[in-house]
């Protein structure tokens, strides 16, 4: 083989690629690009600084839920559910049991909304934010701390998540395992930033922050109003701490307006003193005991404080919604708010009722703070421990109640 010979040539070649190979080889390969931030959109209304958010992190804690099974939640999302259930390996299915079992049956808690509530003092963002918390001894240390320093904690303290922090582990390794990252970014960001586009374009005129001021008599103090817009939040809008609230992609603007409106009243004031006791004795009252104990505990409100804070708000809640158009039907005609009670979590919050009626009854000018409102309630005999359910059926909108088992007439 000459230094002209054909062989000669394609050896040197061969050669020259081979030692360009192992050059290259030995290059450090470009990093992946960094994925871009999900879209925010920020609108201000008036006193309200609307700031329209994805939340990769808030989509896995309700997806855990999902996975849990709960009818209450399948019936919205079949696919999905079909989709990660069958990738399920028998830790996991351990987990899910244990966490239903702690949590929603011995704990009275709505899972999905609860576990999203205490996540949410960590600001976490991914699911592998969610998993560095639970992992960590001193991230799960400053978590328990920080939801404890909380309202929230204060009144369902951390037994039950402390309980289920090794389940959450193994379900969070299960994302991970089945790339709910990846998927969420590419299948269901997309969708949601869409949705938070069009809801950025309906959202100016509705000053939920400024509505609520007026009721509450008082300013909420809200430099940002934070709607977290997910895949997987049906059939809740849910308060989590701080000016925070999930809603989701598929719902209607008006529901989003809403649900901001109601979550921004939580709590809708501070129980101490005179007011904390007079709802105490009306807590006592025997009808007000019977929605507590026999409704549809999937519902939530499993303490007689708790449904007391919800109703509250709720009077507020739907007052202010009537007023302002967003209580819509399916086919979007308008819905009064007796209508909105009767078929709301199957009527069982009269108390909200009562005070809804009282509210539209004293009408724009109404004066003083809603804690010196319902004062005067309990005064002029309006609230009187005992008389609940006589003062609710006085009402020409009083409804059958069907979470008591009250027939439609």
């Amino acid at each position: 083989m000459t230094l002209e010979s054909p062989s000669f040539r394609r050896a040197v070649a061969v050669f020259a690629a081979l030692l360009w190979t192992a050059c290259a080889g030995s290059r450090p390969v470009p990093a992946a690009p960094e994925p871009k931030e999900p879209a925010v959109r920020r609108v201000d209304s008036g006193r309200t600084h609307w700031v329209l958010r994805p939340s990769e992190a808030y989509d896995a804690l309700c997806l855990l839920n999902l996975l849990r099974g709960d009818a209450f939640y399948t019936r919205f999302y079949p696919a999905e559910f079909q989709r990660f259930s069958a990738l399920l390996e028998a830790p996991e299915h351990a987990a899910l049991a244990h966490l239903t079992e702690r949590m929603a049956k011995q704990g009275g808690k709505m899972v999905g909304p609860f576990l999203t509530l205490v996540f949410s003092v960590t600001e976490a963002r991914t699911v592998e934010d969610l998993a560095a918390t639970v992992a960590d001894d001193a991230a799960w240390g400053r978590m328990r701390a920080d939801f404890l320093a909380t309202s929230y904690g204060k009144e369902d303290g951390f037994a039950e998540v402390e309980a289920v922090r090794e389940d959450l582990g193994v379900l969070l390794a299960f994302l991970k395992r089945v790339e709910f990252p990846r998927i969420w970014r590419a299948e269901y960001l997309p969708t949601v930033e869409q949705a938070i586009a069009g809801l950025a374009a309906k959202v100016a005129p509705y000053d939920v922050v400024g509505w609520d001021e007026q009721v509450l008599g008082r300013d909420l103090q809200v430099a940002a109003l934070n709607a977290h817009v997910l895949k997987f939040a049906k059939p809740h809008g849910i308060r989590v701490t701080g000016w925070n609230f999930l809603t989701d992609a598929t719902y209607p603007a008006a529901v989003t307006v809403k649900t901001a409106v109601h979550e921004l009243l939580h709590p809708p004031f501070t129980r101490e003193g005179v007011l904390d006791a007079k709802l105490k004795a009306l807590e006592a009252d025997p009808y007000f005991q019977r929605l507590v104990r026999e409704h549809d505990p999937a519902f939530g409100y499993t303490t007689a404080r708790g449904l007391t804070e919800e109703d509250c708000a709720e009077a507020i809640d739907v007052h202010v919604s009537e007023r302002e158009g967003l209580l819509r039907k399916r086919d979007g005609s308008p819905l009064t708010g007796a209508e909105f009670f009767r078929d709301h979590d199957d009527g069982m919050h009269v108390l909200a009722f009562v005070l809804y009626e009282e509210l539209k009854r004293a009408g724009p000018s109404r004066k003083g703070t809603y804690e010196s409102f319902l004062l005067g309630l309990f005064e002029q005999g309006v609230l009187k421990p005992g008389e609940l359910e006589r003062r609710f059926r006085a009402s020409p909108g009083h409804y059958p109640v069907k979470a008591l088992g009250e027939a439609a007439r």
